[in-house]
């Protein structure tokens, strides 16, 4: 065999390996998050809402897990809420305080594993929402509310025009005489 021979089959061996070196030397995935659910399902405005997600990492293990959420829409605030990790049933779990009637909370899940890599769920710029039901006796209670402070309106308003009218005198007459 060639030294030119040698030197092919040297290359050709090598461009055969490359892809099992690059895979080898490749980090490996981050975390895989699972899509979340939450207790309850229509949170009203007392409900502190449960946000459980699976959370798994191969061989490296998951390092840590949090939630971040918002109430206005990534204006101005946001917060970051540590979740409890499971190890066993792989399950994290975070708490969302409860917010007002009619809001609306927008959350993502972030996890590390134990090589530092990072998944972000969901990691396509979307988030996940939920919005506070308004409870049924609310609404009814906001307009019986209202009808009570437009009739107590309405009688201090009727009190106060009888009380401050210019008062007549009733059974005298003045009379002139010239």
């Amino acid at each position: 065999m060639s030294s030119f021979t040698r030197n092919v089959a040297f290359v050709l061996s090598l461009l055969l390996l490359l892809p099992v070196i690059a895979i080898v030397a490749a980090p490996p995935p981050g975390p895989t998050i699972s899509t979340p659910s939450i207790s309850p399902s229509s949170p009203g405005p007392n409900d502190q809402v449960t946000v459980t997600t699976t959370v798994t990492a191969g061989n490296s293990g998951v390092l840590n897990v949090t939630l971040v959420y918002t109430t206005d829409n990534w204006k101005a605030a946001n917060t970051t809420v540590v979740a409890s990790y499971n190890s066993t049933s792989h399950v994290a779990t975070a708490h969302i305080p409860p917010q007002y009637n009619g809001g609306h909370v927008e959350y993502y899940i972030v996890a590390f594993d134990g090589n530092s890599n990072k998944a972000v769920n969901p990691s396509n710029g979307t988030y996940f929402s939920y919005t506070v039901t308004t409870s049924p006796g609310t609404a009814t209670n906001t307009w019986i509310e209202l009808a009570l402070v437009a009739a107590t309106l309405g009688v201090g308003g009727t009190i106060a025009f009888y009380s401050l009218r210019p008062k007549t005198r009733t059974g005298s007459t003045s009379a002139s005489q010239s």
